[in-house]
């Protein structure tokens, strides 16, 4: 399976050239923040086709307003956004500022990164709790066997 970074790579031509991308992740605690319209702290990290990815910047949102965070990923320079829950109206937001929204991401922000890059997502080892089964058409039984 073809990852994100590299059909990205791909897209931009040859891998003789060097490709560099801003990615961004929410974080709380060392894991991907549950919800992205409320994270208080930001990485950023660096990615390119030939090197791993680089840690640049732990950025403080505390301070950011939901309406601003959109623009702030642009002014920061981000070509992803991985991330835990979004509401829909910050999501079509982050998207109209040409930023490509990976969400409903769990667990260590290095491992999530990781599985990102090499291709891996998704994976139900990275899915929000009750995300998993809705995304790929899956149907989970109640209790009881209803």
């Amino acid at each position: 399976m073809i990852g994100y970074l590299a059909r990205e790579l791909l897209s931009y031509g040859s891998y003789n050239r060097r490709v560099n991308m801003r990615i961004a992740i929410p974080e709380y605690g060392g894991r991907v923040s549950p919800v992205f319209d409320t994270c208080r702290r930001v990485w950023v990290f660096q990615a390119d086709n030939r090197d791993a990815p680089v840690p640049l910047e732990s950025q403080d949102w505390s301070y950011v307003p939901l309406p601003a965070r959109a623009k702030r990923l642009r002014q920061t320079g981000i070509d992803f956004l991985l991330c835990g829950g979004i509401s829909g109206w910050l999501a079509r937001q982050i998207e109209a500022e040409g930023i490509r929204l990976v969400p409903w991401l769990a667990g260590d922000i290095r491992q999530v990164l990781n599985a990102f890059v090499t291709g891996a997502l998704p994976d139900r080892r990275f899915a929000m709790p009750g995300s998993w089964g809705k995304r790929h058409g899956y149907r989970f039984r109640r209790r009881g066997g209803r």
